[in-house]
């Protein structure tokens, strides 16, 4: 069946599907209008059956939907099944956003807020599901007053350490002020010019570092008379405050999806001066 990612596809795919090891809690069956949802804690974090989600989303073909993820959002882990444990993909949060998004159905909106609304705040606040009614606005008020007082508690040792802070920003307030507004989305190549390097180092760099990755594609074309190689860039969970995919509805598709060109917010421009910075320096 085109639903199931079979143990045979979840194989095919190991290359893609890293496996995760970390720290594992029990599995976490939950119920959403009649239909299962499995999620597992890794380390603290909350990831999803793949299977269930697609189902519950309408993407009929799961590898498919999977191919189209960051690396670290996806994995694979034994779950165990009523026929034995089983290696099953698995998504995480950001993950299972980006099948919401995916998704055709007007019901993936109303599932998303059920999961971000009383799910994931439970497997966040007690390490499992359960059923209980969602906090009140009065008492979302208060735990965050408590964890505001937790949090100015802990930092109250590190305030000496913002004057050298303010030293290490400077260089990156003076990139702000003269290159990006607030409301900028600046291109690689400007970002790069900016920044005395060239737009193909920038990119290697970036890539090298972990920031973002690079898809390919082969497919002809009719004005270079020949075959080409197409490149699509994409920024990993991590670092997607920094970049902004923006679609490019008239050019050719990509893999069956729009088109894309990877932008660069401001924040991300400010990390970027300090990462060229940090190179050349070395």
């Amino acid at each position: 069946m085109t639903t199931d990612l079979t143990l045979a596809a979840a194989r095919a795919d190991r290359d893609e599907l890293a496996r995760r090891t970390d720290t594992v809690e029990a599995l976490m069956p939950f119920t959403y209008q009649g239909a299962a949802v499995r999620a597992i804690v890794i380390d603290g974090e909350p990831w999803f059956v793949a299977r269930d989600l697609c189902g519950i989303l309408g993407l009929g073909n799961v590898s498919m939907a999977l191919r189209r993820l960051a690396p670290d959002e996806k994995g694979v882990n034994r779950i165990d099944t009523p026929g034995g444990p089983q290696d099953m993909a698995i998504v995480s949060e950001s993950g299972m956003y980006a099948l919401v998004l995916r998704s055709d159905k007007r019901e993936a909106v109303d599932f998303r807020r059920w999961v971000t609304g009383e799910v994931l705040p439970a497997i966040r606040k007690t390490g499992s599901y359960s059923a209980q009614p969602a906090p009140t606005g009065e008492h979302l008020l208060a735990l965050a007053v408590i964890e505001a007082q937790q949090l100015l508690a802990a930092n109250t040792t590190t305030i000496e350490a913002l004057g050298d802070k303010i030293a290490t920003d400077a260089p990156k307030v003076a990139y702000h002020d003269r290159y990006v507004a607030d409301t900028d989305l600046l291109k690689l190549r400007v970002v790069a010019a900016n920044n005395g390097i060239g737009e193909q180092r920038l990119r290697q760099l970036l890539v090298e570092r972990g920031w973002i990755y690079a898809e390919t594609e082969s497919r002809w074309s009719e004005t270079k008379g020949g075959k080409e190689i197409r490149r699509r860039y994409s920024a990993y969970a991590h670092k997607r405050a920094y970049f902004r995919p923006v679609e490019v509805h008239e050019s050719p598709r990509f893999r069956g999806e729009v088109m894309h060109t990877l932008k660069v917010t401001p924040a991300g421009a400010e990390a970027i001066a300090r990462l060229v910075a940090a190179e050349h320096a070395d």
